[in-house]
């Protein structure tokens, strides 16, 4: 017995080495490789740059202007700025914590679901999870965003959530990772609150805490959001705050704004879109045990308080469906705090019909999960080995090496419309060599000292640098970075 036991922990341990060894690849293979994205990375990137050069980590600001339109707590600026003094100004330093909160998340998961379900539950959750393409490759784990680090707070808010009843100082801990969870999102942590507000409601399990405990798990909420709030009103007064009550509350719950639009079936598409070989052996699993008459999600005595952590991953991952559903506002990277929630369901219906199914169930579990865990891994091992290039910005980086530090970048167009900057070429042009993009154009370049002039190749002429004296500092295939003569 104590061999076979001895074995099973080993097994375990490689196991879930071999997909952790796996994960952590994905996540940070080429992590600095890929050109950095205009929404929402390049905003972010460039918030947390301006607060780490102005040394003001409160007020994050957009061109040298308090920005207004991301409307965000600093949290996740701050993530950023670990990054950048980790590694450097760069794409991998914009990123870096996203991956690491990625990883850190995993550990979580795993942790809990081994102590909780056993060791083929949080495998299988692992599993899930390392080959999620959405959570990995789309918005949260592998860029500058930052909805890696707020999954990691949701996640670990509600897994303490669900341990509280064990270990009261888990309810502490819940309020405040939720509290956390907001300084990284703002609202979209409300659905923390919700959760929590039902899973008590469905367990019945309000009276199990004294009333002291209630206080301190709001003090641990409040504190963190108030310090806030008192520093953030000290600037600017109630603008920020009211801007986000007003625009990234009210009216993105009460209409589309910003082009983001969707009916009630819009995330259930994303969901099929991005994970449906694992909706499917979810559902494969529940069909199988119908036949052979297993029962899923059914536990004995002895582990009754399971059934209640059950319906708080069942809760888990109805609420932010359901509230973003309501929303008018759609957007695909919402439902990213879904991920772990379903891994973790797969996890646990696929190690109990492992061990209450036939060998034949066993054998086409087996099947389904090296199926759907290979296919999407060949997914991710295709996109993170093709980065494809943004020579616009490859263009920006050409400037790195280049004795033009902290120059004022104009934009050329030939018809002398109104210059319009990608965020993505703003946070390339800051990282590359501290350049300024401005507005203005040509008049404006040729007037100021220290500047350089961006042109794209199809507006670029003999006559253009002639006329104005101008020469060549860099090219590609993109266009043309062009400095005065001296």
């Amino acid at each position: 017995m104590r061999k076979t036991g001895y074995l099973r922990n080993v097994s375990f341990y490689v196991l879930a080495g071999l997909i952790f060894s796996m994960m952590v690849y994905n996540v940070f293979y080429n992590l600095g490789k890929f050109p950095i994205s205009s929404w929402d990375e390049a905003r972010h990137g460039v918030n947390a740059y301006e607060m780490l050069k102005n040394r003001n980590f409160i007020v994050n600001t957009y061109l040298s202007h308090p920005d207004y339109w991301n409307l965000k707590p600093p949290l996740s600026y701050w993530a950023i700025m670990v990054g950048y003094k980790l590694v450097g100004l760069n794409a991998l330093g914009l990123r870096l914590m996203s991956g690491v909160c990625a990883i850190f998340m995993a550990i979580v998961i795993v942790l809990f679901m081994k102590k909780r379900f056993g060791r083929m539950a949080a495998i299988i959750s692992l599993l899930a999870l390392s080959t999620s393409t959405q959570y990995l490759l789309n918005h949260c784990a592998r860029t500058g965003d930052a909805d890696s680090l707020f999954v990691f707070f949701f996640t670990l808010s509600i897994i303490s959530l669900l341990s509280a009843r064990r270990q009261t100082r888990w309810l502490y801990a819940a309020g405040l990772a939720c509290s956390l969870a907001f300084l990284t999102k703002s609202w979209h942590a409300g659905n923390i609150l919700l959760i929590m507000a039902v899973y008590f409601l469905l367990t019945r399990q309000w009276g199990a805490f004294h009333w002291r405990a209630w206080w301190r798990a709001a003090l641990s909420f409040a504190v963190p959001v108030l310090a806030w709030v008192l520093a953030r009103y000290h600037y600017d007064g109630w603008r920020f705050l009211k801007q986000m009550i007003a625009y990234d509350l009210l009216l993105r719950s009460s209409r589309p704004i910003e082009g983001h639009i969707g009916d009630e079936t819009y995330y259930g598409i994303i969901l099929v879109h991005f994970f449906f070989w694992w909706l499917a052996l979810l559902i494969g699993i529940m069909v199988i045990s119908y036949i052979q008459d297993v029962r899923l999600l059914t536990f004995d005595q002895a582990n009754h308080r399971l059934k209640a952590d059950v319906v708080g991953i069942l809760v888990w991952i109805c609420v932010p469906l359901l509230m973003f559903t309501l929303a008018k506002t759609k957007i695909r990277w919402y439902i990213l705090p879904v991920y772990p929630p379903l891994c973790m369901l797969i996890g646990i219906c696929a190690s109990q019909l492992w061990r209450k199914g036939t060998w034949r169930a066993r054998g086409l579990l087996l099947a389904g999960l090296l199926f759907v865990a290979s296919f999407y891994e060949m997914n991710i091992q295709k996109y993170i080995h093709h980065p494809k290039p943004n020579w616009e910005l490859a263009l920006l980086q050409q400037t790195a090496q280049m004795p033009v530090h902290g120059y004022e970048l104009f934009m050329y167009h030939p018809l002398h419309r109104k210059d319009h900057w990608p965020q993505n070429a703003v946070l390339t042009a800051k990282l590359a060599n501290d350049l300024k993009p401005r507005h203005g154009g040509l008049k404006t370049f040729l007037h100021t000292n220290r500047s350089l002039l961006l042109v794209k190749k199809a507006w670029f002429s003999k006559q253009l640098e002639h006329k104005y004296h101008l020469s060549v500092l860099a090219s590609n295939r993109w266009g043309y970075i062009l400095e005065k003569q001296a």
